[in-house]
């Protein structure tokens, strides 16, 4: 027995003594994978951010591979920077399945709506998009951003169309909604220092609650045809306003033409009188025989070949003559 228990014990010890250095070797490998395992990477469309102890102490480590120190001391939170995420407010959407006003309803019994500026019920639903473009105060200004971002966009939508009637909401208000929303939560999530920014609001429904949504359509169809009414009128008035202005400026440089064609022969007449009476001032005589003489002048003068036939004192017709215009 004491063999057998020497034999056993010196196996042992052979074993243990090969062992040690397959232990050492393992060791040393576990040792390297811990160092190597500070090796991390940033891809393009994100920025780390390095903590050691729950310090922050780089906020914005860039796209690539790096190194950190391994757990626990040092730990690298990635956040997409470049990814556009999106976040459907349904809360005062109860027409829709699967909605939160719906589950809502399914939860209390009571239906959820928003109120306009005149006191009437509308379902709204929007999209809104949004980046992160503070990582830092993203992760730690805010326990949950994406609910308080949501809770944010609804009060704004309240907000929005309590100050707006219902016919505007349900026609041409609809970009201003999105307008409103998209700048006032801006304001409110600058305000948090939440680090997220919004990219886009999209309105993708209003209406009225479904009991009265076909009264709505008709007032909304009688707002449309009031509106093409309008456009029909102030195209005809487009049409025949330039037309009888045009006309007007016609009539305008007839009469002036005929102004100036009428001053300028009462002028070419006047100027004539005067001539006139001044040859008849200096050669004497009377003024009718020079009318009638000027006269006859200018009607002789438009007629090519003139012949002159008078009688004598004797009564017997003379030579018939041939004159010519004097010049």
């Amino acid at each position: 027995m004491s063999l057998a228990g020497t034999d056993i014990g010196k196996i042992i010890r052979e074993a243990l003594a090969h062992l040690v250095p397959f232990l050492r070797w393992i060791a040393l490998c576990l040792v390297l994978l811990y160092i190597f395992s500070g090796v991390y990477s940033i891809s393009s469309n994100e920025i780390g951010i390095l903590q050691r102890f729950g310090k922050v102490i780089d906020d914005k480590v860039q796209p690539g591979i790096h190194y950190r120190l391994p757990w626990p001391v040092d730990r690298v939170t990635r956040v997409p920077i470049k990814t556009v995420s999106r976040i459907q407010v349904d809360d005062f959407y109860s027409l829709g399945e699967g909605t939160m006003a719906r589950v809502f309803a399914g939860m209390t019994g009571l239906d959820s709506y928003c109120v306009t500026g005149d006191n009437n019920l509308v379902n709204v639903s929007c999209v809104i998009q949004y980046t992160i473009t503070n990582p830092c105060k993203y992760l730690f200004s805010v326990a949950s951003p994406d609910i308080m971002l949501r809770s944010m966009a609804s009060n704004t939508i309240i907000h929005c169309l309590a100050t707006m009637p219902i016919d505007d909401a349900l026609t041409r208000g609809k970009q201003q909604i999105a307008n409103y929303i998209k700048h006032e939560l801006q304001k409110r999530l600058d305000d948090s220092q939440c680090g997220l920014s919004i990219s886009f609001v999209e309105l993708s429904d209003i209406k009225p609650p479904d009991r009265v949504e076909r009264y709505f359509s008709d007032v909304v169809k009688a707002d449309i045809d009031k509106a093409k009414m309008i456009n029909m009128a102030e195209s005809y008035r487009n049409e025949k306003i330039p037309a009888a202005q045009a006309d007007a400026t016609k009539i305008l440089q007839e009469a002036g033409a005929y102004k100036t064609e009428v001053v300028l022969r009462a002028e070419g007449d006047a100027s004539r009188f005067e001539k006139l009476l001044e040859q008849v001032q200096k050669k004497g005589g009377s003024s009718r025989t020079l009318l009638y003489l000027d006269t006859m002048r200018d009607i002789l003068r438009n007629v090519g070949k003139k012949h002159f036939v008078g009688r004598d004192t004797s009564g017997k017709p003379p030579a018939r003559l041939r004159l010519y215009p004097a010049r």
